[in-house]
């Protein structure tokens, strides 16, 4: 869980300075991959699944099934593309912390469910 908060404040971080570029290249290009050729459609595809990746590994040590880390990983990244698309649309700094803040929330009550379930099933 610790790790999707770092994940979050590091991303919160590079939205919040001003010598970074505006928005995110990743978010950006998929909103145009019906425009884009094929090669690149595929390229930002594999930049979320990459991202989708490291999130799941973060989150391996959870005793939560495969599935569910699964799910929550692609959830944090889906949240990670919209951070960046809000952030381009100017949405405010305590906005953008509060759905990093309930994704973080969201993460750890599924997780602490999960544990829960898995300590009554033995």
């Amino acid at each position: 869980m610790r790790a999707v908060e770092a994940f979050f404040d590091v991303v919160l971080g590079r939205i919040a300075d001003p010598s970074a570029p505006s928005g995110c290249l990743i978010a950006q290009s998929a909103t145009q991959s019906q425009t884009l050729k094929e090669e690149n459609s595929i390229q930002v595809r594999g930049l979320l699944d990459v991202q989708r990746q490291r999130v799941r590994a973060a989150l391996a040590d959870s005793s939560a099934d495969a599935r569910t880390l699964d799910e929550l990983a692609t959830f944090v990244v889906a949240v990670n593309q919209s951070l960046a698309v809000l952030s381009r649309a100017g949405t405010s700094d305590a906005e953008l912390r509060s759905v990093a803040r309930l994704a973080c929330t969201t993460v750890a009550d599924t997780l602490a469910r999960a544990a829960s379930k898995d300590v009554t099933q033995n």
